[in-house]
């Protein structure tokens, strides 16, 4: 498409300097509604930084970060000496196409039992996704164009292979004040993706061949990373105070490493206990075991006060703690981090391809230690807890006889209901998806024969107002279900 410039905006662009509305909020929102309706049409190149703060009269400053907005925004696109122009691609082309799938294969009356696609995060009651729709876009753009302005050499380099020394520090404040864990950081190891963080753990930590207890029901995705280094996960049994250390000890006493997540553990969302935790240490201590605390999605509690983790709790160096800065925020930043203790991370070699990428690095380092983090996730409890007590409230009334509701978890991003009717949970989230939800199994947790099936339901991404048709349209399609011939 070539590039054309806009026609001159002259009186259409209507700047109203006695509104609350900031100047740049009021230009943003006008090249923004103009693109979303049409009036302004892709490819089309708006006009310079320079030309509007002249034609209407505002600071180049206000124009330019106005523009950059746009631009993290996904409206405009800039170009080296020729200006900005409007995207080719836009963010609501994904939500439409997604729109027209889900109405094409609801219509057809056939659902669709295929792999749940991770994409279709904007689908109400998609579990563990954080209210991106609240994502502080304006504070985050304006910190990048700061440091871009700024022109820091390091981003542009390979970087320090643990990670850039201001985000390091930034985490280490973080867990000190969040989770009463006192490292430092030359502690810490910055790592792209859950998936490489745990790999990167286990892999140092056991052989190939050793045993590893994970938690049953657990999390597939750790299962799969640990089998694809040559380990051997076996399943221990998770109850309501959490990973059952006596059954661990009788089904692999020579396992040499234990993968858990003791502050909200995945599928159940129990808290292990502080009788659990010390008999998980005293079993490190006593073996030379090591244990891997992966705690990725405990930032969010809603009753009671966390427990200390086995990080901090431990009297040895055996334990590597696991957690995430950019997860509350997206987890699409793909910021996690390890902490291990010196000894240990004397003996590890960081390999230079394990880091994030550096200029998220420096934004977040900088969104953190400004406070901006803590403001945000301040705003994003609050909002939880309403969207938590809206599905809670909607389920009770809706679901009722055919969604169990007992031993709901207190924190983290979304809810276990067992199904109280018998039939297969992968055939109710296939249904779902086919209706326009987003849903998770209990059944594809289990390594063993699973013990009960069930729903996980995420509420942090779903707004108030879409909690209760959602879950009228699951409602209906669990009593269908229940009507139809049991499938277990």
């Amino acid at each position: 498409m070539a590039h054309v410039p806009l026609h001159p905006l002259w009186s259409s662009l209507a700047l109203d300097r006695g509104s609350s509305v900031s100047l740049q909020d009021q230009i943003a929102n006008f090249f923004r509604d103009g693109i979303i309706a049409g009036r302004i049409r892709r490819g089309r190149r708006v006009p310079s930084s320079r030309q509007l703060a002249l034609e209407h009269g505002i600071s180049r400053t206000t124009a330019v970060e106005a523009y950059e907005r746009l631009v993290a925004e996904g409206y405009l696109v800039s170009s080296q000496g020729a200006g900005f122009f409007v995207a080719d691609s836009l963010p609501e082309d994904f939500e439409r196409r997604a729109a027209v799938r889900t109405v094409g294969h609801a219509a057809s009356g056939t659902p669709r039992f295929a792999k749940p696609d991770m994409r279709k995060y904007r689908l109400p009651l998609a579990p563990g996704m954080p209210a991106i729709d609240r994502f502080p876009w304006q504070e985050w753009a304006k910190l990048t164009v700061q440091i871009c302005r700024e022109q820091p050499l390091n981003a542009l380099t390979y970087g320090d292979p643990q990670g850039e020394l201001p985000l390091r520090e930034a985490i280490t404040e973080y867990l000190g004040v969040a989770r009463g864990i006192v490292c430092d950081p030359a502690q810490i190891i910055v790592v792209s993706g859950s998936e490489h963080t745990l790999a990167f753990a286990a892999e140092r930590l056991a052989g190939p061949g050793a045993a590893v207890w994970t938690e049953e029901p657990g999390h597939p995705f750790e299962r799969n990373v640990l089998r694809a280094l040559g380990l051997n996960p076996i399943p221990v049994p998770v109850d309501a105070q959490g990973l059952d250390v006596e059954a661990g000890r009788r089904s692999a006493p020579q396992a040499r490493l234990a993968v858990v997540s003791p502050s909200h553990q995945y599928p159940l969302g129990v808290t292990m206990d502080m009788t659990r935790r010390k008999a998980l240490l005293e079993w490190s201590d006593a073996t030379g075991a090591w244990i891997i605390e992966n705690e990725l999605d405990g930032d969010y509690r809603y009753a009671s006060r966390p427990l200390a983790p086995l990080y901090a709790l431990a009297r040895s160096s055996r334990v590597v703690y696991l957690g995430s800065l950019s997860k509350p925020l997206a987890p699409g930043l793909r910021i996690n981090y390890l902490v291990m203790s010196g000894d240990l991370l004397r003996r590890v070699e960081v390999p230079c391809g394990t880091f994030a990428p550096l200029l998220t690095q420096l934004i977040l380092a900088r969104f953190s230690s400004t406070g901006r983090m803590a403001s945000h996730m301040r705003r994003m409890r609050i909002l939880y807890a309403e969207r938590r007590a809206a599905l809670v409230d909607a389920l009770r009334a809706e679901c009722a006889g055919l969604l169990d509701l007992d031993d709901l978890p207190e924190a983290g991003l979304r809810v276990l209901a067992k199904l109280a009717i018998d039939v297969s949970d992968t055939r109710i989230q296939a249904e779902c998806l086919a209706a326009g939800l987003k849903v998770d199994t209990l059944s594809t947790c289990y390594a063993r024969p699973p013990a009960r099936a069930g729903l996980v339901l995420g509420f942090a991404s779903t707004p108030e107002e879409r909690i209760v048709p959602a879950v009228r349209t699951l409602a209906g399609i669990l009593r269908r279900a229940a009507a139809g011939p049991a499938k277990r």
